[in-house]
């Protein structure tokens, strides 16, 4: 099956095996010119299959190694994925992150649970960034964890979140240079190494151009107020 996606206002032509991903992208369906095509193969699906303990259906499989395989393309483009949650406020993206299983959804809900319709989830897993000199844009994809947090919508990043575990909860401003071998990791690197050469460079130029923040947090709604007034500069009100 052949059908074409847009992703970060790029249209991507896919060759898939099965229906799966058609489904799942079904949201993002595009008529336009492609910018590039990706495919994958039973192989790359086998192995796919062959690294999670969770038994996947090969159409999950193919979607999974569809992503990967837009992935490495992207950096030609000044994009990138990225393992986080982004949540807009205000006009204002706000990209948590953190290893999986660290936090990083549950407290997006929080900003969620305090500010109701006042904030809503871009992606809540593997956004698409796209990373210019004017600043950085996050784009929403179908592949948004497994709460499935998207809105088919994009915004501009105003701060960047490294959450750790923490017994009080405090936020401070920091510097990337410090932080970069725990930013590094979330960031999807190309196995082409001039692609991977440019990944760097984008994660460098967002990093010059976009606060980064480390919050130790629980998961109390003053940890919620801890990371908001910091980012935002606004104080709470219920």
């Amino acid at each position: 099956m052949d059908f074409c996606v847009n992703f970060s206002k790029l249209n991507i032509k896919v060759h898939s095996i099965y229906d799966y991903t058609y489904d799942f992208c079904s949201e993002y369906l595009s008529d336009g010119k492609p910018d590039f095509e990706v495919e994958t193969n039973e192989e790359k699906i086998d192995a796919e299959i062959n690294t999670v303990d969770f038994g996947p259906s090969r159409g999950y499989a193919e979607s999974i190694c569809i992503y990967r395989e837009i992935a490495e393309k992207l950096p030609e483009f000044n994009r990138c994925v990225f393992h986080g949650a982004v949540i807009e406020y205000g006009g204002k993206g706000y990209l948590f992150t953190a290893p999986s299983g660290t936090g990083k959804t549950t407290h997006i809900r929080l900003w969620k649970k305090f500010l109701g319709d006042r904030a809503s989830i871009v992606n809540g897993d593997k956004p698409i960034l796209n990373i210019e000199k004017e600043g950085t844009v996050a784009y929403a994809t179908p592949y948004a964890g497994k709460e499935k947090y998207q809105n088919h919508s994009s915004v501009k990043l105003n701060g960047i979140c490294l959450i750790k575990r923490g017994e009080t909860n405090r936020i401070e401003r920091v510097s990337a240079g410090d932080y970069i071998t725990e930013l590094v990791p979330q960031i999807y690197m190309p196995y082409d190494a001039l692609s991977a050469i440019k990944t760097l460079e984008l994660l460098d130029n967002m990093l010059s151009s976009v606060p980064l923040y480390v919050l130790y947090c629980d998961i109390s709604e003053q940890a919620f107020k801890t990371s908001f007034e910091k980012m935002t500069g606004e104080k709470y009100e219920d």
